[in-house]
């Protein structure tokens, strides 16, 4: 066993990588390449967060699209531990959409001076938004909410009822 410890010790020492990385975007594009290298550039402010699993699901209101989103409001997807939105702030921020959903990547530009993108987008034209209804952004749940609480109560009642009818029974 030592034989092997030893061995592996000594191949590790010749076989060392002459340079690592812990990010391959240790430094974010510039916000001029950023535009073309992500699906959507837009400044907004996070209105509400809901934590699920690993993930912060953000509502964002659009205030100014760049690229890619055409609505009002949006649903953007952030990783819990490394992501940093935070409720109430404003943001230029550079998502992809995956799945039909809208990421907030690590290595995304993503910056509170949303005055760099009326400097630097100053060429591109400012999409139109659209409303989107609110049955849309139902971030608290509340349909499935309500009928687990109607199934538990329906369970409930049932049971009581059937408790009673069996006393009765009884006497």
């Amino acid at each position: 066993m030592k034989k092997i410890i030893l061995l592996v010790f000594i191949a590790s020492i010749f076989l060392n990588p002459a340079q690592s990385f812990a990010l391959s975007c240790a430094e974010p594009s510039p916000v001029k390449i950023a535009y073309e290298e992500y699906d959507a550039v837009l400044i907004g402010e996070v209105k509400d967060i809901d934590y699920t699993d690993n993930k912060k699901m953000l509502t964002v209101e659009v205030g100014k699209s760049f690229k890619g989103v055409e609505t009002e409001a949006i649903t953007v997807y952030e990783d819990v531990t490394w992501g940093e939105s935070r409720k109430n702030a404003e943001y230029l921020f550079f998502l992809n959409l995956e799945a039909g959903k809208w990421i907030h990547p690590l290595c995304s530009p993503t910056t509170h001076n949303t005055e760099l993108a009326d400097r630097e987008y100053a060429d591109k034209e400012e999409i139109v938004l659209q409303e989107v209804e609110s049955s849309e952004f139902d971030s608290t749940g509340i349909i499935p909410i309500g009928l687990v609480a109607l199934l538990v109560a329906g369970i409930v009642i049932a049971g009581g009822w059937i408790s009673i009818a069996n006393r009765r029974n009884k006497i």
